[in-house]
């Protein structure tokens, strides 16, 4: 099985809004199963960063197709 990997700069995170919106989003992919929803397996924090480990999607980035 394969998986994605994303890491976010907890540095660059200054304003306590994206703080927050961090948390929801991590707290919504947890709860969300459907088959159109990239599944979230494990969240890790270190000193500075926060790493999600998600499900593996093959065909490139999809924020970079839907600005296409």
């Amino acid at each position: 099985m394969q998986y994605a990997i994303k890491i976010i700069d907890k540095t660059k995170i200054v304003e306590e809004k994206l703080r927050e919106c961090i948390k929801n989003e991590i707290q919504t992919m947890r709860m969300l199963r459907h088959p159109y929803v990239v599944k979230l397996y494990e969240v890790m924090t270190s000193s500075k960063g926060i790493i999600l480990v998600m499900e593996y999607l093959k065909g490139g980035d999809f924020f970079d197709k839907i600005s296409n």
